[in-house]
């Protein structure tokens, strides 16, 4: 018994590391609002993660398939929607699952909403930077951390209905902010 090893050459291995960096800047650009599309597809987040998961594998091994004349992310939700039908289908262990007809709705919504995120976020962080370093620490320690607006209280010495009344206001003056910046862009809020 006789075995053929063929050699590979260098320029393979140039070509397989320019598609592999090429898949890299395409998908790492666009994961988050890839994320976020599957997870508006299905109720639960830990169903959303594993198809998040399989998908990102899909898309390496169909990237040859990928006409980067196109926009990657429109792409990517094709594949992704594809398989949040599989998960769906497969998937009989809940009752509550949403029906075809509704996936495909919020599919579509989805899809049209992916564009204005970023516009949101950024307007959003600007917005933040306004904010006084007081304002930015509660939000940062009310939203960004592992504790909750009680144990902030007692830490704090302030009533936990105040801290969630100066929240309530900060979010109302972030959500003004944002609005006047996507409107001063032409951007619906």
């Amino acid at each position: 018994m006789s075995y053929e090893f063929s050699e590979r050459s260098p320029l393979d291995d140039e070509s397989q590391d320019q598609r592999y960096a090429d898949f890299l800047a395409y998908f790492s650009a666009d994961c988050d609002r890839l994320h976020a599309y599957i997870y508006s597809l299905l109720p639960h987040h830990a169903d959303a993660d594993d198809v998040f998961q399989r998908c990102s594998l899909l898309l390496w091994k169909k990237f040859d398939t990928f006409d980067q004349q196109r926009d990657f992310l429109s792409w990517a939700c094709g594949v992704a929607f594809y398989e949040v039908k599989n998960f769906l289908r497969t998937a009989q262990r809940d009752r509550l699952q949403f029906s075809e007809t509704l996936l495909d709705l919020l599919a579509e919504q989805r899809s049209e909403d992916l564009g204005s995120v970023p516009d949101h976020l950024a307007a959003l962080r600007l917005c933040v930077k306004k904010l006084t370093d007081h304002q930015q620490q509660l939000v940062w320690k009310a939203y960004g951390g592992a504790t909750t607006v009680a144990d902030l209280a007692a830490a704090t010495g302030r009533s936990a209905q105040t801290l969630y009344n100066q929240l309530a206001t900060i979010r109302r003056k972030l959500a003004h902010c944002v609005q006047m910046r996507l409107a001063a862009t032409g951007e619906d809020a």
